[in-house]
């Protein structure tokens, strides 16, 4: 039950910080490329770069907001888990 709080409250953290993005990188707000563009394309261009910086930083927010929350060692444990049982699986064959 408590990780699908969890997952739900990451899930609008994330989706927060990627309204907040949009938001920022909505022409004339932060920037404006190109300049001397029509509408289309200078829409066009802010969509590719808010699509290149969330692509490159959701997975870090997401991280981000797992510390904060004191769930940062799941991904770490799990990790672990994994490696002592390709490490028995390992012996088996040998």
């Amino acid at each position: 039950m408590f990780f699908i709080f969890y997952n739900y409250i990451m899930s609008i953290l994330v989706s927060l910080y990627a309204a907040v993005l949009f938001f920022l990188l909505t022409p004339a707000i932060l920037l404006r490329l190109p300049p001397s563009g029509n509408k289309f394309t200078v829409a066009a261009v802010h969509a590719l770069v808010f699509a290149l910086i969330f692509h490159l930083t959701h997975k870090l927010v997401w991280r981000l907001g797992a510390r904060l929350e004191g769930m940062g060692g799941m991904d770490e444990e799990e990790g672990e888990e994994e490696d002592s049982e390709l490490d028995v699986n390992s012996r088996k064959t040998k």
